[in-house]
């Protein structure tokens, strides 16, 4: 991939997504951003922040919308998939079916919608698809949701399996993130100082440290690689 180039990253207002949206933009990217929060006017405020940015409301759980978002940033030739949601956990006799379904529908049906319109457009020209998953996909004592957690491993076989199908040979390469105790609002409600002290790297990691590994993932990995999974966890797949 070369400076300059376009890439959609799905929930770019604020973390992860928002750490990468900035990373991109600061190595002369163009990029188009998306949030499903109408009442969040990061996404607006970015645009004006940001000349290179672009930004659009979009629920990615409801194909119309996303395929209104990829009529609208067309020729991107990397994508992100890193919007996602999460709940409290709760053991699975009192499990919340309105919020699993969200989940659900959002962290893994969201994201196979955004590949399917991303492998579309980029079947021609060739491009590269980086999904985000999370350690709770591999360890059963994170403190996750276990429905958080099933979701984020789905996202693991998305990329897998597209990585080898023979349509996108040689044209389209998929890779997948996989972050641990990271600094976002989403872990803001968890005990921090507890995660500290299991982790080897001997503290929580920040957003920008994830977007540093999808900006190396898309623009320096060999091209001959696809499928792989890059974690990024300070260890956390370990303890």
């Amino acid at each position: 991939m070369r400076e300059g180039n376009k890439i959609l990253i799905t929930g770019s207002t604020h973390g992860i997504g928002k750490a990468a949206a900035e990373k991109f933009l600061r190595a002369g990217w163009e990029v188009y951003g998306c949030g499903s929060n109408r009442d969040d006017k990061r996404g607006p405020k970015m645009e004006m922040d940001y000349p290179l940015f672009h930004f659009q409301y979009a629920d990615i759980s409801v194909e119309e919308e996303v395929r209104t978002l990829f009529d609208w940033c067309s020729e991107v030739n990397a994508a992100f998939n890193n919007a996602g949601t999460g709940c409290a956990p709760a053991p699975a006799h009192r499990m919340d079916s309105g919020a699993a379904r969200r989940i659900l529908e959002v962290n893994l049906l969201g994201t196979a919608l955004c590949m399917k319109y991303e492998c579309a457009r980029m079947l021609q020209k060739g491009g590269v698809i980086v999904n985000n998953s999370s350690v709770a996909a591999f360890r059963a004592d994170t403190g996750a949701d276990p429905v958080y957690a099933a979701a984020k491993a789905g996202i693991l076989r998305l990329a897998a399996e597209a990585a080898v199908r023979p349509e996108y040979r040689g044209r389209i390469r998929f890779f997948t993130v996989i972050p641990g105790w990271i600094e976002t609002r989403m872990t803001a409600v968890d005990d921090k100082s507890e995660w500290e002290k299991k982790l080897p790297g001997g503290r929580a990691g920040t957003p920008q440290e994830v977007a540093e590994l999808v900006y190396r993932v898309i623009t320096e990995q060999d091209c001959f690689d696809s499928g792989q999974e890059f974690h990024v966890n300070g260890g956390g797949i370990l303890v």
